[in-house]
């Protein structure tokens, strides 16, 4: 048995790499079979949509002011998948045969089937150099791809021009003129298709799907444009061209409104109904591609439109996150506060709490012996016990104002009792301050008060003031030393609480950035007890401050909302 415990981890470790082994055999050729699948899938897609989109052609070469199948290839190729190089090549050299772009020779068809391919696939690897983000998450990334979908463009566009007219005698302008819906449709196919493509494989892109307000901006907006393409196109003359820029409303709208995913959806539908629209009323070719390269520019705009407003969004959604992640820290940075405070506090609260305790006990072993004797005395019995639970009920909320000191909880303000809040801060500040002999004495104020706060943070702003007084009268030696508390009505709606003491005051230079973080006169002092007492207190809408830094006058105060309804803003030289 003492052999099996060893062996049996091994055996179970060699059963495991056997299928691992043999999986691992396996994965070459399945990744390989994956490829070439995609490959051909890319394949079928281009060639359907080369012959849908096969509305003109030049001199035998698929020439047509719209590629779509180019813009789906592309945004693969800008995805990093470099085997989408092959279904370009191939596409376009089957696209001959298949498609009846009728180039002829076939050795013509290899050249301009290399010219597109390595054209564009070169165009992706440049962009992907400059880090092309293909999530198209910044307008920089969507300028990047219209920059690629352009220079490609050109570049292929030149490079058939060359070839062609090497093949046919006429002059490379000449045949440069010639063959521009090839640079037409190859921009417009990347522009409109491509972000298309590359936004709907994010998950939250397609979230937006089942997002009702983005549906019905979309559809809105994709109606009117319609609408007005129908409008457009029944012109028949100069002026359509004019026309045509009321497409920027409705495409802007979107845009601005739903961002980048917004913009790729409505410039797809734009796109389809110019062509439905462009074919329905007979235009020519020439029309066709003025149109189209109209287009390209709307498509440029919407897009930049969109990207600007997403990527306004998203910093929108970081500050937001950021706020909230910073009052997180500000919360557990008061919270550590509170510890610190109450771990120097925990020797002296043991101490008071000790002592009615002890007291309670002894009132209670007293009654005891009373209640036993023969002739009771009832009434002794009774005074005992009450003295005994009076303790108790001391001890009692001394622990509970430190639990409800320390606890967690969620901010949240309310109308509370300021007197209540300065007597607890009295209550479980007076024993460090007994440790040091030093007094506090409290001055709440004769009339009733109330206070908007945050109770357990208004009172340990209160322990902070305290605190730094007892330290500093502790450090200066003194047996002597009294602090005062006093609390009353602010000008203002406010209330004022002040603490006061006659210890050795603040040194000139330290009072000027009393309230920075990290800044102390404590050997073991963290710094954060006054910038985090001025953080809660301004987050309240009041204000604290250096009232007197002078030797045994040393003030410092600081006013809190006494209602929901009072004023933001509290002017310090007024008090």
């Amino acid at each position: 048995m003492a052999e099996r415990g060893p062996r049996a981890p091994q055996v179970a470790k060699e059963r495991k790499l056997e299928p691992a082994l043999g999986a691992g055999e396996g994965k070459p050729r399945e990744r390989g079979l994956v490829r070439i699948l995609r490959v051909v899938e890319l394949i079928v897609i281009y060639l359907a949509l080369e012959w849908v989109s096969a509305i003109q052609e030049y001199r035998g070469v698929p020439v047509t002011a719209w590629n779509p199948g180019l813009g789906v290839i592309f945004a693969s190729l800008v995805s990093g998948r470099k085997t989408a190089a092959l279904a370009l090549f191939f596409g376009a050299l089957l696209a001959d045969s298949l498609v009846g772009t009728g180039i002829g020779d076939p050795s013509h068809a290899v050249v301009v089937a290399g010219i597109v391919s390595l054209g564009y696939f070169g165009v992706a690897q440049a962009a992907r150099t400059l880090d092309l983000d293909p999530r198209l998450n910044r307008l920089r990334d969507v300028a990047l791809l219209l920059s690629s979908a352009l220079a490609g463009a050109v570049f292929v566009g030149l490079a058939l021009s060359i070839f062609l007219a090497g093949l046919g005698g006429a002059s490379v302008e000449q045949t440069a003129r010639e063959t521009l819906p090839l640079l037409v449709g190859d921009l417009i196919g990347i522009a409109v298709v491509t972000p298309l493509i590359l936004r709907s494989t994010r998950a939250n892109a397609r979230g937006r799907i089942v997002d009702l307000s983005f549906v019905a901006g979309v559809l809105a907006a994709a109606l009117v444009a319609a609408l007005a393409i129908i409008l457009v196109l029944r012109e028949g003359d100069q002026r359509a061209y004019q026309a045509f820029y009321f497409l920027f409303i409705p495409v802007v709208f979107v845009a601005l409104r739903n961002g980048i995913d917004g913009a790729c959806v409505i410039l797809a539908a734009t796109q389809l109904a110019l062509l439905a629209g462009l074919n329905l009323y007979g235009y020519d070719g020439e029309a066709f591609i003025n149109f189209q390269s109209l287009m390209a520019v709307l498509t440029a705009t919407g897009l930049l439109a969109g990207a600007v407003s997403s990527e306004r969004d998203a910093a929108s959604r970081a500050a937001r996150r950021a706020r909230e992640r910073l009052k997180e820290m500000e919360s557990e940075a008061a919270r550590a506060d509170r510890f610190h405070l109450v771990t120097g506090l925990a020797s002296s609260l043991s101490h008071e709490i000790n002592q009615p305790m002890t007291a309670a006990r002894a009132y209670a072993r007293t009654a005891q012996k009373l209640a036993e004797a023969p002739d009771a005395d009832v009434a002794r019995v009774r005074d005992y016990v009450n003295r005994c639970v009076a303790q108790i009920d001391q001890a009692g909320e001394i622990l509970r104002s430190t639990r409800e000191f320390l606890r967690r909880g969620e901010p949240g303000r309310a109308l509370a009792d300021p007197a209540a809040i300065l007597s607890d801060s009295v209550t479980l500040m007076r024993p460090k301050a007994m440790q040091k002999r030093v007094r506090i004495l409290a001055d709440p104020c004769a009339e009733p008060l109330s206070c908007f706060c945050d109770r357990v943070q208004i009172q340990q702003v209160l322990m902070n003031l305290i605190d730094n007084s007892i330290a500093a009268l502790g450090d200066d030696g003194r047996v002597d030393g009294i602090v005062t508390v006093s609390l009353r009505p602010g000008k203002g709606g406010m209330v004022e609480f002040s603490v006061r003491d006659d210890g050795p005051g603040v040194d000139p230079e330290f009072a000027a950035r009393v309230f920075e973080a990290l800044a102390t006169t404590k050997e073991n002092g963290l710094g954060l007890g006054l910038a985090i007492s001025a953080g809660i207190v301004e987050a309240h809408g009041g204000r604290i401050w250096l009232a007197s830094a002078q030797p045994g006058a040393t003030e410092f105060r600081f006013v809190i909302p006494a209602s929901p309804d009072t004023p933001q803003g509290y002017d310090i030289g007024s008090s």
